[in-house]
């Protein structure tokens, strides 16, 4: 029974250090976004936020939270977004989020740029930003 208890409290843990939060900053009138808007804005199939604000989209390098984001969000694995991404490049429709190397940088981007949008753990929440959805 110990057993059991432990290893959900284990698993509770590693979920919830794996969560991620959609972010913008403090002042952008956003207050929530659907999955599938979200899947547009991350595909470059659309180039606005759900304000109508022209969209500047971010990521952290790191092949994690990447791999879970488009896991969930797009219903693409690494292998069908390389794919996609080649395709769009090529054929002149579009272009990935720009990738940032640290996330204090992606952070300090966001809380400063009110039409910048991303996704980090929700452990780097801070104050000057908001969360519009998030991600288990």
């Amino acid at each position: 029974m110990y057993f059991k208890f432990f290893m959900f409290l284990f698993f509770s843990i590693n979920l919830n250090a794996s969560s991620l939060a959609v972010i913008v900053s403090k002042d952008s009138s956003i207050e929530n976004i659907s999955k599938k808007e979200l899947s547009k804005i991350f595909l470059s199939k659309t180039k606005k936020l759900p304000n109508g604000d022209k969209s500047l989209t971010l990521e952290y390098i790191n092949k994690k939270y990447q791999s879970e984001f488009y896991k969930i969000v797009c219903n693409k694995n690494e292998k069908q977004l390389k794919k996609y991404w080649a395709k769009m490049i090529f054929t002149g429709r579009g272009q990935p989020p720009k990738k940032l190397k640290s996330i204090e940088e992606l952070i300090s981007f966001v809380q400063n740029n009110k039409n910048a949008i991303s996704y980090i753990p929700t452990s780097h929440m801070n104050d000057n930003l908001k969360i519009i959805m998030e991600i288990r």
